[in-house]
């Protein structure tokens, strides 16, 4: 989320963070300069083992499902350079590093980008996850983008309120937050940036653009973005302002018995909180349950099963498979359930959690899903901690829903498409309790209105 926390989030039961690898020396200095902690790093990086860890969402946190895996360390192979050696298993062509760090050291023209080291070294790492081709999954992280990454589900923000993907290489918005900054500004779901203060972002990644929008409440950041549907850049200042942000809100439609449960994102304390709602939604006499995760950008993958567990009596809520093919099905949990109807409405903008919260009542049979193709966020990540505090994400899994389909990268389809007019955005919880049953009817959330005839409560106008 583009948004600095008030506040570190409170870790859950199953949080964990890899350790940094085990037995790793300080780096030695080459000729005064510390440059060689990037190619040690380089090489760790690609020849050691890490953790077994899920990371869910654009900035979820991973969830323990095995023990960590340290390989054992190395003796010392051919050197690269004086004092450096490497593993025997390296590839022969290391030594290409080398050779390009002693040309740009020596002939760059520009000698002030070379300090501190780190402006070489994290370029390079950058470069080697770039280049896996797993674009807007698989990327390095500054310390800095660490902390960020770490806080982002905290609920209290201070920034523009919307989150960031990655489509065919360039930033998009993939959601925004009722209320806050980026939505009062107008930037919507599958916007596209161009400019991030006059500077191009097309070349950037993810967390360059998230560090880049991220800032405090009062100041301002201008965006040029391409709104979906259109080809003419648009320029949008926007004041960066503190947002709160509730994982769930619900409200009763008007003119109906049905309660529309909306999750913004799977924060900590999701499952808690729908758990009250739909406690309120049932003592206020619901008789259904729109569960609404438009514009939802995931979050933490327990959380999601919790919310699934909520809904579905027993079975798989999603299928994790491993670079090798091994298939490993995450069952229900005990939570309270509601046996209510529902349906689940979805739109472009729901990824990650959202997306295995769809596909487990797809698949289970307990809920239609209505509405657009998801966002298609499902490599699982894991974080593999480096000595100076950065990081690297790794897709080392996959989603799978209970009947096997793929989340990643063509998101899940609905079980009856319906799109909404570019021009229409849809209602919230927040939006209900003001309206008539007539501007109920004249809103243009086609999709909300499929969902009331899907569970035969179709308002009428006095």
């Amino acid at each position: 989320m583009f948004g600095t926390p008030s506040e570190p989030p409170a870790p859950g039961p199953e949080t964990y963070r890899p350790p940094a690898p085990a037995s790793t020396p300080p780096p030695p200095a080459i000729g005064g300069k510390p440059i060689v902690l990037g190619l040690i790093v380089i090489v760790m990086l690609a020849f050691g083992a890490g953790v077994a860890a899920d990371r869910s969402g654009l900035f979820g946190t991973p969830t323990v499902e095995g023990p960590a895996e340290i390989r054992p360390t190395q003796p010392p192979g051919a050197t690269i350079g004086p004092g450096a050696s490497v593993p025997p298993d390296a590839p022969a062509d290391i030594g290409l590093l080398w050779e390009a760090v002693d040309i740009i050291r020596d002939n760059y023209v520009d000698r002030s980008v070379l300090e501190p080291t780190s402006n070489l070294t994290y370029g390079m790492l950058d470069g080697l996850v770039r280049a896996l081709g797993d674009a807007g999954h698989s990327g390095f992280m500054t310390p800095d983008q660490v902390r960020q990454a770490g806080e982002d589900l905290s609920g209290s923000f201070s920034g523009i309120g919307a989150f960031l993907g990655e489509r065919g290489g360039s930033p998009i918005i993939v959601s925004v937050i009722s209320g806050s900054p980026a939505d009062k500004a107008g930037l919507r779901s599958g916007d596209a940036i161009i400019e991030i203060d006059g500077s191009a972002a097309e070349e950037l990644s993810v967390e360059e653009v998230v560090s880049l929008v991220r800032g405090p409440a009062g100041s301002t950041v201008r965006l040029s973005v391409i709104h979906p549907g259109e080809v003419t850049p648009v320029e949008v200042p926007i004041v960066r302002d503190v947002i709160e942000v509730p994982p769930v809100d619900w409200a009763m439609v008007p003119g109906t018995d049905v309660a529309m449960v909306r999750i913004i994102q799977f924060s900590e304390g999701t499952v808690a909180q729908l758990q009250t709602a739909l406690a309120e939604a049932k003592a206020a006499g619901a008789t259904g349950i729109v569960l609404d995760l438009r514009n939802n950008p995931g979050g933490l993958v327990d959380e999601a099963v919790g919310v699934g567990s909520t809904f579905i009596p027993e079975g798989v809520i999603y299928i994790r498979e491993d670079a090798d093919g091994e298939q490993i099905p995450v069952q229900v949990r005990d939570e309270p359930r509601t046996d209510l109807p529902m349906v689940v409405l979805v739109d472009f903008g729901s990824a990650s959690s959202a997306e295995i919260v769809t596909g487990a009542l797809q698949d289970q049979g307990r809920a239609k899903a209505i509405g657009t193709r998801t966002y298609g966020t499902g490599t699982v990540l894991n974080e593999f901690s480096l000595s100076d505090g950065s990081a690297i994400r790794l897709g080392v899994e996959q989603w799978l829903t209970p009947k096997g389909g793929h989340i990643f990268p063509g998101g899940i389809e609905p079980d009856i498409e319906v799109a909404l007019d570019p021009d229409i955005l849809p209602l919230e919880p927040v939006d209900l309790g003001s309206l008539t049953v007539g501007q109920l009817l004249e809103s243009g959330d086609a999709q909300l209105l499929r969902a009331l005839q899907e569970l035969g409560q179709t308002p009428t106008a006095d």
